[in-house]
């Protein structure tokens, strides 16, 4: 079984989404992995959070699952286009029908909001979890 670069392709589906967010542009307003420590106020994040967990399907291949936390963060005293930018994303993701992936589910029902980081930036998350065959 071959893993995924599940972050990397989530954030790929984000950028073709409409929803204003660039990985080319400069600077980049998506990312994932390990972020730059100089980013814009308002940027996307995806990370991958933890292990991937399988199902062996007998068949030589299994049934992969990894879960990614997507943050997004935003101008400071913004908090509301902060999280209109969250639910947008959110909304691009769950249930999203993203190629060579079986399911891709959003946990919840909604971004959460976080605490704003230490220059005041308002943030908001939510998991995902992408199923694949490998």
């Amino acid at each position: 079984m071959t893993p995924r670069h599940v972050e990397r392709e989530l954030a790929l589906f984000l950028e073709g989404a409409g929803l204003g967010l660039s990985t080319t542009s400069s600077p980049p307003t998506l990312y994932w992995g390990q972020v730059p420590t100089a980013t814009p106020d308002r940027c996307v994040v995806a990370r991958e959070t933890g292990g991937e967990q399988s199902l062996y399907l007998g068949t030589g291949r299994g049934l992969l699952e990894a879960d990614v936390q997507l943050v997004v963060r935003g101008v400071p005293n913004r908090t509301t286009d902060t999280r209109e930018l969250a639910v947008a994303c959110w909304r691009a993701l769950h249930l999203a029908r993203v190629p060579g992936y079986v399911r891709v589910l959003c946990e919840g029902a909604g971004p959460m909001q976080q605490p704003p980081d230490g220059s005041g930036r308002p943030r908001f998350s939510f998991n995902v979890t992408a199923s694949y065959v490998a």
